[in-house]
């Protein structure tokens, strides 16, 4: 591996999750002195080094030796970071609100446990969203932009809202049935049968999203 790429890499990933060489060596458990050395070009880390800074700053091994430079939204992190900094300027309203939508889901898709496929299809997405060429405080575009990506989670990775059929299907379900028990001249066994219709279909809804949950697109947006 080279020192002086490492050197810079690590120093950009540092810089983008907006980490102090003291927090770093905090998370890493890796010395300070040892960072320090690394950042400067002085000393060629063990693997074990590696990894462990690596996990610190929750990237793959491979970023830190890639040649090239790093996107200030090359994965999910770092666009929280980004779009935090980028909160902490502005004041307005409209600006806080789109910053904190955008923060939170791309905070809950994070939490979630997503396989490889799907944060490499995150991920990829961010990058070519290009949020860092953004005029600053320019709301309307970040507003686009997030709702492109909200676009993007429901079309194409295909997450659904938590509870989406089991809501659609109780709210068509139970004002049907309460639309014919109410009726006076519909026989009983006419209304029993409605009723009966509408508790399956609330079932198939609450199937529906239990089987998106187990597949792990259940996403409140």
């Amino acid at each position: 591996m080279e020192t002086k790429n490492l050197a810079k890499k690590l120093k950009e990933l540092r810089s983008l999750r907006g980490m102090s060489q003291e927090y770093l060596a905090e998370e890493s458990r890796v010395s300070l002195r040892t960072i320090q050395r690394i950042e400067n070009n002085e000393s060629t880390p063990t693997g074990e080094t590696i990894k462990r800074i690596a996990s610190a700053l929750d990237v793959e091994l491979s970023e830190l030796s890639e040649q090239g430079s790093i996107s200030e939204t090359a994965d999910i992190k770092a666009t929280i970071v980004y779009l935090k900094k980028q909160l902490s300027k502005t004041s307005e309203k409209s600006e806080i609100k789109t910053f904190e939508r955008f923060i939170g889901i791309l905070t809950k898709l994070r939490e979630k446990n997503l396989d490889p496929e799907q944060i490499e299809g995150i991920e990829r997405y961010l990058e070519y969203l290009e949020l860092e060429k953004i005029p600053s405080f320019n709301n309307e575009i970040f507003k686009r932009k997030l709702n492109l990506f909200k676009k993007y989670l429901k079309n194409k990775l295909r997450f659904v809202p938590a509870n989406y059929y089991t809501a659609l299907t109780a709210g068509f379900g139970i004002a049907f049935a309460t639309g014919f028990a109410v009726q006076t001249n519909i026989d009983t066994p006419i209304k029993i049968g409605v009723i009966s219709a509408a508790v399956l279909l609330i079932i198939i809804g609450i199937a529906i999203d239990s089987s998106i949950k187990k597949q792990n697109r259940s996403f409140n947006f």
